[in-house]
């Protein structure tokens, strides 16, 4: 499949855990410049609408609008990264203040088509741990927890499955490819579980960094909370803001270490379903130089 060109109709080769994730990994960090870049702007409208959503409160209204403007920022961020894992350095540079193309709404439009799915098969989920609340009894509560550990096991599993089957449009879209639901959907048919077990093995070395980080943080700023809401008798709340004000550099510089750790994560997931994408589809730029890391630069597919 080349750019512009028809999609195949059906998986060309299977996803292979191994050397997604190794590909991901070198295309995210052999381009920290380009993700400082291609982060920039997102970060900084992220931190606008956070600040917004704080000031909406508890206004529905809002707080709604807010979540669909979230979308914004990982909208411009998406498809710089995608593109660059693509495109390559030469063609898919990101810029820091990227003009809002047609291939932005699109992708806007199926970031919010997908997360309206999710919304919608968390429903069957949260309906198998739903019991009669007036019940009593130890086998009615045994029951309710077995059936809550189920949907939660079931969900854990089968949303990301059937979110993942639908994630090649992304990459498609971002480098403006005439590609559906449906076109994802057949070229991941038999790949949901690898796409899951590449995307969990390339994000848990990440994720354990952010983990290290967080509690890190957390023993050098929460005693500060705990402080003092104890000394003046505050609520948790106002204690929170309290402590915020008062250490206003610590907590922004602890936030700007979480946001840098959070968009290389991010960077590893767009990279590889990108790479993934490839991979099932074949898929090769037009014209140019291809991206610094192919699906053939490494040798043949591994299981």
């Amino acid at each position: 499949m080349t750019q512009s060109s028809s999609p195949p109709a059906s998986a060309i080769q299977r996803v292979p855990v191994g050397q997604t994730m190794r590909a991901a990994y070198a295309a995210v960090f052999s381009s920290l410049r380009l993700l400082l870049q291609a982060a920039a702007l997102p970060f900084v409208l992220s931190l606008v609408v956070l600040a917004l959503a704080f000031m909406a409160g508890e206004n529905v209204f809002l707080s709604f609008v807010l979540m669909v403007v979230g979308f914004v920022p990982y909208t411009l961020f998406g498809v710089a990264w995608h593109r660059l894992t693509l495109l390559g350095p030469t063609q898919g540079a990101p810029v820091t203040f990227p003009s809002w193309k047609p291939r932005h709404w699109r992708f806007l439009g199926y970031v919010m088509a997908v997360t309206g799915l999710f919304y919608l098969l968390v429903l069957p989920f949260m309906a198998l741990g739903l019991g009669d609340p007036g019940a009593e009894g130890a086998a009615t509560v045994g029951t309710k927890i077995l059936l809550l550990a189920s949907a939660g096991l079931a969900a854990a599993v089968a949303l990301p499955y059937v979110l993942l089957r639908f994630s090649f449009v992304f990459p498609a879209v971002a480098v403006d490819e005439e590609y559906t639901l449906a076109n994802s959907w057949a070229h991941t048919r038999g790949q949901g579980f690898r796409l899951l077990a590449t995307l969990f093995v390339t994000a848990l070395p990440m994720l354990a960094a952010i983990w290290a980080v967080s509690s890190l943080l957390g023993v050098l700023l929460l005693p500060e909370i705990a402080s003092s809401a104890q000394d003046s008798g505050m609520s948790p709340r106002d204690a929170l803001h309290q402590a915020l004000r008062d250490n206003a550099v610590a907590f922004g510089l602890a936030q700007l270490v979480l946001a840098a750790l959070n968009y290389i994560l991010a960077a590893l997931m767009v990279s590889a379903v990108s790479i993934s994408f490839r991979f099932c589809t074949g898929w090769v730029p037009a014209t140019g130089a291809g991206p610094p890391v192919t699906p053939h630069s490494q040798g043949g597919v591994e299981s």
